[in-house]
């Protein structure tokens, strides 16, 4: 069970009283912070954002009635681990070193620091950040890998009470929609896999019931396994409704930030481990109650996850660190408006432990989305390894020997181009490259004008190389540097598990 209760009730009280009189009237006024993600969750898998599916997300659906719900919500990075560092340190993953499963460098304070050092009782449920020195740090294998739906109504609820007046923050990380997805032989033979944990969802959808993404062939494999993750969204939501709940029964949902979004898009070729708007548009929501009108729908303005640490701290009354990169979007929650942010950068490095590198960085605008691949040498294959031997890329490999058009896309997928670029107003499922067409000449030049000046600006690696971005001697030095630092990385996690 949960190691969540170290004293008594009586014990703990008294504790929370001495507390208060120490830090006088300052926390009295602070909101409660509530952070909610989903695993692998495509934006346009929620109901609010056009889900062409029935009913996946009628509880998300009712929190974004109740807040502000961003249409151009970004994450940085379609991985777990550094996408959720991103939010937490309000840093780049270049900045903190965080380019997989790897441990956060230290640059300055991070969210959950600054919320401890103020007087907040922090906490999180699964998908640990293990440098961050937790008061309640709940494990995955309690919560059936986040996938125990009455376990996270009752862990919120007990935190909540054992906390009393304190204010505390809360991280709920749901492992759903992640493969393995509900219903799948993958997720049968999981060797994690408990039938008494992992919750059948609310509703379980058909093949006949789901809609293909548009990024992916309609085949009957791809169509199963998409039902199969639809099934695993509406799990997740079902475990938002479950929190929800907890912070309903607990009477303090009027003085508590809730924040709602997902790591990066679905694990599949195109989305999860790449850049383009189904890898990186996540659905971003926010209620706060006593600060924020119900109903707002934000069409205009793109915000990124490493804005959400400064904008968290802002709406707590306490200072933002100067490490930190990001810039918080308040005044947008109030419905007032923010100038600069018409882009949001996004980058990737590598997947799982590895040393293969597939470094990609892109700006993505409301209706272009501009893509550089380094490593793109016409001959070295992409290995996406979430999702390989998935029954969709199986599906789309098998299809490519007879099916011209979907053969054409995975050989894309495996070798890409140097740069890339989109009109996602018309070609929202990145098909049509027209990087090279004479009329985007300009486009493509000021697209990666704002490549440069973020790196500049960040002091990435890259800074150089984006500036003559076809140079082979300097493409050749930077993958060499990524490489070099990954067997660094590897090697010190080795390291510590000795």
């Amino acid at each position: 069970m949960m190691t969540l209760f170290l004293c008594g009730r009586k014990t703990f009280a008294f504790c929370a009283i001495v507390i208060l009189l120490a830090a006088g009237s300052a926390l009295a006024g602070r909101p409660n912070i509530l952070l909610i993600t989903a695993d692998d969750m495509s934006w346009d898998s929620v109901g609010v954002y056009g889900c062409p599916v029935e009913e996946t997300t009628p509880n998300i659906d009712r929190l974004a009635s109740e807040g502000i719900q961003f249409d151009y919500g970004y994450v940085q990075i379609a991985i777990c681990t550094p996408s959720r560092q991103v939010m937490l340190s309000g840093s780049h993953s270049h900045q903190t070193m965080t380019r997989c499963f790897t441990e956060l460098e230290r640059v300055g304070p991070a969210l959950p620091d600054v919320l401890k050092e103020n007087g907040y009782h922090i906490a999180n449920i699964n998908k640990q950040q293990s440098v961050y020195d937790w008061d309640t740090a709940i494990k995955e294998t309690e919560s059936g890998f986040g996938r125990d739906v009455p376990f996270h109504h009752e862990a919120v609820r007990g935190i909540i009470e054992t906390v009393g007046e304190k204010p505390w923050f809360i991280m709920a990380n749901f492992n759903d929609p992640h493969r393995p997805f509900h219903g799948s032989e993958s997720e049968k033979n999981w060797s994690k896999y408990d039938e008494e944990r992992f919750s059948r969802p609310s509703r379980v959808y058909g093949a006949d019931e789901i809609v293909v993404s548009g990024f992916l062939p309609d085949l009957p494999d791809v169509r199963m396994e998409m039902a199969q993750y639809y099934s695993s969204v509406r799990r997740a939501d079902d475990g938002v409704g479950a929190i929800l709940k907890a912070l309903d029964e607990s009477g303090q949902s009027e003085n508590t930030v809730v924040v709602f979004l997902s790591d990066h898009g679905i694990s599949n070729p195109f989305a999860k481990l790449n850049c383009y708007q189904a890898s990186l548009r996540v659905p971003l929501i926010v209620r706060y109650p006593r600060h924020i009108k119900a109903g707002q729908r934000d069409k205009f303005n793109m915000v990124s996850a490493v804005d959400l640490a400064p904008t968290l701290l802002e709406l707590a009354d306490l200072g933002v660190p100067e490490s930190m990169s990001g810039r918080s979007f308040a005044p947008l929650l109030e419905g007032r408006p923010q100038n600069g942010r018409d882009h949001v950068i996004g980058y990737y490095y590598r997947n799982l432990r590895q040393t293969k590198m597939y470094p990609e960085f892109a700006v993505h605008m409301r209706d272009w989305v501009y893509i550089y691949n380094p490593w793109v040498d016409g001959v070295t294959e992409v290995h996406n390894s979430d999702y390989t031997g998935s029954p969709t890329l199986l599906a789309m490999w098998e299809a490519a020997g007879t099916v011209p058009s979907i053969k054409d896309r995975t050989d894309f997928h495996k070798f890409r181009i140097r740069e890339e670029l989109y009109n996602v107003r018309q070609d929202p499922h990145a098909y049509i490259n027209v990087a090279g067409d004479e009329e985007n000449r300009d486009r493509v030049a000021a697209m990666r004008g704002l490549l440069v000046d973020w790196m500049e600006d960040t002091d990435h690696p890259a800074a150089e190389l984006m500036e003559d971005p076809h140079n082979e001697r300097l493409i050749a030095e930077y993958m060499e540097w990524e490489r070099e630092n990954a067997v660094k990385q590897i090697d010190e996690l080795k390291r510590r598990k000795r």
